[in-house]
This record gives C-alpha cells, structure tokens and sequence, in this order.
C-alpha cells in the first residue's frame, strides 16, 4: 500500500541529493545573515568549547524560558493567554535562527530586517504583529511579539522574544476574527517592528495608539506588559549566564545547541524514515468567501539519505478568504520538523531541523499570499497541513502512523452584559487525537501545548451565561482496532442577547481514519438542541444571533480510528459501551459486537458471526478513510486525491451534501 514509486519516475532520481536541496530553496519573505567578524569569533570560540559547558547552557535556556512562560500565566490578562496558554517564549541569536525549542514562528528577524545592529541598545523592547512586515514570523493579526535585545559586556549577542493570542485588536469583529473578511484591512490595527520601549524608555504615544484601537484595553495592556516582563526574565537569566561561564562561551554555546538538534534530526531522525516521494493531500472546507469550493492542500514529501524536502507544488492558490498563512519556508519547516520529536522523544527542536528539513513553498499560494490578503483563519491552513502530512506518512509507512485530528476549535459569545458592559467570552477547545498503531486516541486534547478548557465557575463568574452541560461527544472518535479519541461536548445559555462566532474546521469533513480505521465524526454547533426552533450550524461563522435564554451546544470532532474495527477486542467495545463513549448502535455496526441484556453480556457466536458478514460484504480494508462528505466529494469529481485506489469509498451518499449544504449561505456575508 507503499507509494513509493520507481526512481525513473521521480524528481528524486534525476538529480543528486545536493542540487536537490538547493532547488528546491524555500519561499522566503527575508533573511539576516551575522556580520563576518563575529562569525570568524563564534566559529574560533566553538574549536575548544566544553561539551558539559554547552549541556548547562543548554538547560538553563529552556529554564529560562519556562519561568518566562510562567509568570506570563501569572501576570497576563486576556483569558485566551492566561487561562488557554495561547503565548510562546524563545530565544534568538543575534542573526535570529531559535536556540530554545521552537516557538510556532515568530522570531527576531523583522527587528534586524528593519534596525542595523547600530540603532538597536540595552533597554530596548521591540513590538509587531504585521503579519506582513514579519519576515514571514506572524500568521495574524491578533498574535503580537514582544522582542528584547540581550546584550552582556556591552555586545549583542540575541533576543528574547515571547509571542501570544491577544483578545482585541481592532477590525469589524469583536475578538479581531472576521471568517469572512477579504483583506487584511478588516482584521484589526497592523503595528509594523517598532520600538516600545527606547533604552528603558516608554513610548506612550505610540502604546496609546495601539490600546485605542482594541475593544478591550485593559486586556491587552496587561498581556504586553506580561510579555515585556517575562522577556526581561529570559534576558536576566541569558546575563546572569555569561556572568558565570563568559559572553563568548555562551554565544557559542547557542550555535552548538543549533547543530545538535540538526545532528540529531539527521542521525536518529531521518533514517526511521524511507526513501523515495511520498504524495499527501487534505481539504479546508471553504475559505469564508467561496463557499462551494474546498481549498486544497498538497505535500509531496521527497527523502533522500540525509536532506527531506516537502513540496507543497499543488497546494490551491491564495483564497480570497482569511484562510491564508503567509508564513516562509524557513518557518514551516522548523514547525513540521518539530514532528521528529516522535522518533527522538526529548529533543529539542530548533533552527538546526532547517539543515536537514526543508520546505518548497511555490509563490502566492494559501501558505504565501501577499498583501493585503485577508489571513485572520490562516489555523485552517495550519490545521489541513498537518492532515496532508499524515497522509503522505501513511503512505510512506504503510500506515503505521497516527490517525488525523483537528486539535483546535475556537468559539465565542459576545455582546453587552447585564450591567451593559461589552463583553467577549472566547474559548479554545480541544478535541479527539487520532488513534495510534499501539493505543487509542487521547479525549478533547488541543494542539497547543498546556492549553486548558475554560472552568464553567469561571465563565459564569465572569461572563453572562450559565454552563449546563461539559462532556465527552459519544460515538465522535473514529472506529478502529485503536479508537480514535472523542471530542469535546460543551452546552452553555446565555442570559442576555448577543451573537456567538465559531472558528472551525471539521464540520463537514472528517478527522482521516488509518490503515482501515474509520474517519472520526466532525464536529459543529446546535442553537437550541432538541426544541422546536433547533437549527445547526455548520462551518466558520461570524455572528450567530443568539438571544436571552437560548441554548448553544458546541461539539467537537473525534480522532481517526486507526486499524481493522473487527479487530478491536471485544471486550474493549463494551467497556466504552459501558463508559458511554460507544452507543450499543455503533458496536454493533461498526464493531460487529452484540450485547445483551442490561448487563451487556458478549454474545460471542453471533458477535463472530457477524463480524464475518461485515468483513464478507465490505471487501478489503483501504488505507485511508476521510469520511462521508470527503467521499461524495471525491465520487462527484469536486476534489481529487493523489491515489484514490487506496481511498475508502464506502460511505459516499449524496444525502451527505444536502445535509450540508442547506446551511453553507445561512449566517454567510
């Protein structure tokens, strides 16, 4: 089940490994490069460097760097960062490649970009969201980056840097999300690299621009000054090191954290992986504009003994809805490189994966529009990255990779409260990972890391609305050998009028299921669930009206399921039958197990009997399943896949698209 396919069919076989590599140079947005002279010290200082020395450096980096994270959770203020964890901290050297573990994207390169090192001093604090005047570092608008310049014997030696998911800054939609805005004009207030604070000194003027144009002020106050804070953590503690070990030996010792991650990616890495091309592709359901028109994302992975190539020739070209994300080669493959991490638990992955990991980005595609191209959602490009990766894995092992997810679903209530105070409650929910080849999915994860649900307490205490209801969505993980993990059921009443927004992928296509494991369930929201005036809401929407009294129930998808359902144990499927994560209908259906009785009692004759009627009347099981819609898509030639001989079909039904589609305008600009 291998695409693998012959050398003399393959770019793979008509060049080397070396003229490969540097065709295929990534798409980039910039790029700074270290002045010679201290290139030449770096280089003279890292022939006698102490290995221990770089183990301690190394540690007390990563120290650094969570003790920053944490007081950003102490001292932040919008519930997305102090809450949700939705902020990031590193650390750069002076020519800005990561030393720390890699931090999404945003780096230090657009200060450099913009400020010779000549204007750039001790006490200087830098500030930017541009997504466009990032050096491709900021997907969008709401992620602002906090940069301070580390300086120790009176010489620059890097940056630390902390990013994070603010609550408001501007645009047409409160929360600074529009899902179907057409330039990035609509998304919030663009603040370019620029000083916030000049040797020490507050730039109120400028800071007094930025706050008046966010709905919430106080909110992001207190979220950049926790960023400023926390960086001035990393760069104490950066000093405090140099004090000790001395600036030369530590500067070196961060470009030698760099080649051991890239040694690591390349001998312990890359060889768990073949050889050969590897062709994966996923689809986000509509860019927000074109509604009937999936959006496609293709990764053709190249191997060679040493060097990995991911080609995204194929990937749709730039949407006229926010779904882009503008980010450069450079950074997709420090942020796919960091799934090495499976094959060597522990690493720490940094600027060296780029040594070893490259991506090819063709230009004004999904993942590099240009400006003002609206790219607010660009987390459905992130997301559906992810999917087609997993598929060309799938292809490249014969399956024996993780099952699809979709980790991250946003929704949010908004309006006046009951002392007519604007208001904005916003959650990131998780949702079911995908099964593994050794073990099921894990139950409402999110992808980003140390990220939390929102407590109900909380939400009542602060918000107009009362939680009825926080669950596991029964029968939502994807069928398999290894069951895919369920995703996340939240019901909440608001006490006043208001409208809610969701930001959400997988509502109509499928988590992809693995090596016969079926897709998981999407996910989606009901207005009213099981009244008279119930209606579904399906895919990313703006403003929901809701008002006073009405219910909202939020689901999330489940995981893929990954392997044969009729070889689950059958013990296995009643314990979740038990457990309420399987219904008595699916373990029959897709598990072929009969239970009797208010016990449950296994009746093993016919549960052998019919699991071998199901097995007789399916044929053989595919490689991959991506659900009923995905399917009927496929059937109707509205989507194509690289190989659909190696595609499930089973579940292709034009009641799908009807099902779906009677919501695709409602709620639409």
């Amino acid at each position: 089940m291998s695409n693998k396919k012959t050398f003399s069919e393959t770019y793979y076989a008509k060049e080397d490994e070396k003229k490969a590599f540097s065709d295929y140079a990534p798409y980039r947005y910039g790029e700074v490069e270290i002045d010679p002279t201290d290139e030449r010290r770096i280089r003279k200082t890292r022939e006698n460097l102490d290995p221990i020395l770089v183990d301690i450096v190394d540690g007390g980096i990563e120290a650094a760097v969570m003790e920053a994270e944490a007081a950003v959770e102490r001292t932040a203020r919008s519930t997305i960062i102090r809450e949700q964890h939705d902020y990031r901290a590193s650390l750069n050297t002076i020519d800005c490649l990561s030393v720390s573990r890699v931090s999404w994207a945003a780096t230090a390169d657009p200060i450099r970009m913009k400020y010779p090192l000549e204007k750039i001093f001790p006490g200087d604090v830098f500030i930017y969201n541009d997504v466009y005047e990032s050096a491709g570092t900021i997907g969008h608008l709401p992620d602002y980056c906090v940069v301070t310049p580390v300086f120790s014997e009176a010489r620059l030696i890097g940056f630390a840097q902390i990013f994070g998911h603010v609550s408001d800054v501007g645009g047409r939609m409160a929360g600074s999300w529009p899902n179907t805005s057409e330039s990035i004009f609509e998304e919030g207030t663009m603040c370019p690299p620029v000083k916030l604070y000049t040797s020490g000194e507050l730039n109120s003027d400028l800071y007094d621009i930025i706050l008046r144009n966010s709905r919430f002020p106080e909110d992001l106050r207190g979220d950049i000054d926790s960023f400023v804070g926390a960086n001035e953590i990393i760069r104490r503690r950066i000093v405090e090191l140099c004090e000790r070990f001395g600036t030369d030996e530590v500067e070196g010792a961060f470009f030698e954290i760099i080649d051991r991650c890239a040694e690591v990616v390349r001998e312990k890495g890359l060889p768990f992986f073949p050889e050969g091309e590897f062709v994966g592709e996923d689809f986000i359901e509509n860019d927000g504009i074109t509604l009937e028109e999936p959006v496609k994302m293709q990764i053709t992975i190249r191997k060679y003994p040493k060097k990995m190539i991911l080609d995204f020739e194929g990937t749709s070209p730039e949407a006229k809805g926010p779904i882009n994300w503008p980010l450069d080669g450079r950074h997709y493959s420090k942020w796919l490189g960091a799934f090495f991490k499976a094959q060597v638990p522990g690493m720490i992955i940094n600027e060296g994966v780029t040594d070893v990991f490259r991506c090819y980005i063709p230009k004004r595609t999904i993942l590099s529009s240009e400006f003002p191209a609206p790219v607010v959602s660009r987390m459905a490009s992130m997301l559906r990255m992810i999917s087609a990766y997993t598929v060309a894995l799938a292809k490249a092992f014969d399956g024996e990779v993780v099952a699809d997810m979709q980790n991250i679903q946003i929704y949010g209530l908004y309006g006046k409260d009951l002392e007519g105070e604007l208001f904005l409650m916003r959650e990131i929910f998780g949702a079911g990972s995908g099964a593994r080849p050794y073990a099921d999915g894990t139950d409402a994860v999110d992808l980003v890391p140390y990220s939390k649900n929102l407590p109900a307490e909380f939400i009542e205490q602060r918000f107009p609305v009362t939680v009825e209801k926080v669950g596991l969505a029964i029968d939502s993980g994807g069928p398999g050998k290894y069951r895919g993990g369920l995703g996340y059921v939240k019901e909440i009443r608001s006490s006043v009028d208001a409208h809610y927004t969701t930001v959400t992928e997988r509502t109509a296509f499928s988590p992809i299921g693995i090596k016969g494991g079926k897709a998981g369930t999407p996910g989606g929201s009901i207005k009213n669930p099981g009244d008279p005036n119930e209606e579904n809401v399906f895919f990313s929407r703006d403003a929901v009206p809701v008002k006073a009294g009405e219910l909202i129930r939020l689901v999330t998808p489940g995981g893929g399921g990954w392997g044969d359902p009729l070889e689950r144990p059958v013990d296995a499927v009643r314990l979740d039958v038990l457990r309420k994560l399987v219904s008595l209908e699916s373990a029959k259906s897709d598990y072929g197990v009969v239970l009797n009785g208010g016990d449950l009692i296994i009746d093993h004759k016919k549960t052998k009997t019919l699991r071998e009627k199901i097995a007789a009347k399916r044929g053989p099981i595919k490689l991959i399943d991506r659900g009923a819609y995905a399917q009927t898509l496929i059937k109707k030639g509205k989507i194509s896949v690289s190989e659909p001989e190696l595609e499930s079909e089973s579940e292709a039904d034009d009641a799908v698209l009807e099902y779906y589609w009677k919501d695709l305008y409602k709620y639409s600009k």
